[in-house]
Parts: C-alpha cells; sequence; structure tokens
C-alpha cells in the first residue's frame, strides 16, 4: 500500500449508497486499516446430455478499488475462499478505512459492475469434463444457458 492511501484513512467507514450491501471480510489480523474491495459470489450450472453432465459450481472473488476506480475489470479479480454466508455485517470498533471510489457510492455504476461480473462468469467459467474413452482427450465446457446465477455484489471491507 502506498503511503499516501494510509494517510488518506478515516475513523469512520464511508457508507455510500444504502442500495449497495457492505460487509467486513473475517479479519486475518488484529488491527489494521481497512481496504474496500468488489466482492461478487455466484453460482453456476455446468451441463450438458451428450456428456451426461449436472454440476454446480459456487464462486467468489474479490477485486481492489483504487481511489480513482471508475470501471473495473472482473479479469484481475482474485478468487476467495470466503462464500457470502461467511461475511461479517457489523463493523469492528475504532477501526480505520481508506476511502470509497466515487463509482463504488454510485448505484447506477455499481449496478453496472455487478452486470459486467454477470457476464464475465458466462465467459470465462469452465468445467474440465473427463474424457468418454482413454484416447479422448479432456473437454472443457461453459456454463448452461442461464447457468449463472449471482448471489450477491457488494463491498467488502478487508483488514490490511
Amino acid at each position: 500500500m502506498a503511503t499516501n492511501e494510509k494517510s488518506l484513512a478515516g475513523p469512520a467507514r464511508p457508507l455510500g449508497s444504502a442500495e449497495i450491501p457492505q460487509f467486513h471480510l473475517p479479519p486475518r489480523a488484529e488491527k489494521g486499516t481497512y481496504a474496500p474491495r468488489l466482492y461478487a459470489a455466484a453460482q453456476i450450472q455446468f451441463g450438458g446430455s451428450r456428456r451426461k453432465v449436472n454440476e454446480t459450481k459456487r464462486i467468489a472473488f474479490l477485486l481492489p478499488l483504487e481511489p480513482g476506480t471508475r470501471a473495473v475489470d472482473w479479469d484481475t479479480a482474485l478468487q476467495t475462499d470466503v462464500m457470502p454466508d461467511q461475511l461479517l455485517t457489523g463493523a469492528p470498533k475504532g477501526a480505520s478505512y481508506l476511502p470509497l471510489p466515487p463509482g463504488a457510492m454510485e448505484l447506477k455504476t455499481f449496478t453496472r459492475w455487478a452486470k459486467t461480473f454477470d457476464r464475465w462468469l458466462a465467459r470465462t467459467q469452465r468445467l474440465v469434463v473427463a474424457p468418454k474413452s482413454d484416447t479422448a482427450d479432456e473437454v472443457s465446457i461453459g456454463p448452461k444457458r442461464g447457468g449463472v446465477s449471482v448471489e450477491l455484489v457488494g463491498i467488502a471491507w478487508e483488514l490490511l
């Protein structure tokens, strides 16, 4: 983290729009500064009658939100093991926070980010299917049509 980012930390969590959910990731340390992350989770259903595949995968991603963020690139998101039911809703006392970028406080921009997450998953997520015979190669298949179900897109505060 750059030194100037640390000096921008404030004593209270930036709130943004009330329609945009905010959570805290389970802490890995006792003290520090909270940084905003774009958090997104989804269930993806893969299937195909020809290969007799019907599998559901649950995944979540984190994307750092820098002070000037206006657009997000989901290709740079990192997968996380933290599922929506593990996110914390209460804000810790005495914590300091880095600022939220303006886009993360605007419902219209945030909604656009959520839509691009859905499309990105449909385009990039694959399931490797074992070959039908010893001589065939592995095959990867994408989600079923309509098989991407976004569970949650919100701001997740990560303790640095």
